[in-house]
């Protein structure tokens, strides 16, 4: 039996990194390395079929060739996280796209889906894919939000991007999920504060008050990524970075 993976192709913000023209730390050390992180997305392999979460990066239909794409799920329809859908769409099959209510959409992908099949989330209510469930839950952010709580029959995790923070109906109910593993959006550093995502001080709080077994953050900026590396800031609950893997059948 193949065991079962969450994969992240990328876990960076919408500008990535490196970003063009920035000879910051991070980005510096990025450029050094020949590496490139992209905005933050990820997928379920199951070896044969994969389920993508959020849909940011052209490297999903390299990856779904050969794989039977069984399911999209959508934390929100900013760009960064829903531009893949343009060339996604026009794939050979009908596929499931699970989204949070927003007549807004991204594009005209709601008005022209073809392949896909555009469903709307209620938040907190299950829906079981290949065994595994899926629970939406309402984020704070600058677009309808969801998060997902993600559950198998080893493991039961959120992912949780983008937030600037959690309201109390959605924070009691990841708290009685007595989560495995919580990934949550930590774009900011503590110095810089927009309101619209989490820094990594307010995301690591949020991991203690959910109460998860396990952290790790995502959606990072180069900013984020350089003050840390420059104040030499250890984290209890560190980033993660493209490529990472975790095990959801174990």
């Amino acid at each position: 039996m193949h065991e079962v993976k969450l994969k992240f192709i990328g876990t960076s913000d919408t500008a990535g990194t490196p970003v063009y023209g920035c000879n910051c730390t991070a980005c510096s050390m990025y450029r050094e390395s020949g590496r490139v992180n992209g905005p933050s997305c990820a997928y379920i392999d199951f070896g044969e079929s994969v389920i993508f979460i959020d849909s940011g990066s052209d490297l999903l239909l390299k990856i779904r060739e050969g794989k039977k794409f069984i399911a999209q799920f959508l934390t929100h329809f900013h760009a960064d996280h829903a531009y893949g859908l343009l060339r996604l769409r026009h794939m050979a099959a009908s596929v499931p796209c699970y989204h949070p209510k927003d007549e807004r959409g991204f594009a005209d992908v709601l008005q022209r889906p073809h392949g896909f099949r555009f469903i709307e989330n209620r938040p907190f209510e299950s829906i079981i894919i290949q065994n595994i469930e899926f629970i939406p839950v309402p984020l704070v952010h600058t677009r309808p939000t969801h998060g997902y709580i993600i559950k198998t029959p080893n493991k039961s995790i959120a992912y949780l991007t983008d937030c600037s923070d959690i309201e109390k109906q959605s924070l009691e109910f990841l708290k009685e999920q007595r989560l495995d593993c919580v990934f949550i959006d930590a774009s900011y550093d503590i110095v810089y504060d927009e309101g619209k995502h989490l820094n990594f001080d307010k995301a690591n709080k949020m991991i203690n008050k959910i109460g998860a077994k396990e952290g790790f953050l995502i959606h990072q900026s180069h900013y984020s990524l350089s003050y840390i590396l420059k104040h030499k800031i250890k984290l209890k609950y560190p980033y993660i970075f493209e490529g990472f893997e975790y095990k959801l059948s174990q």
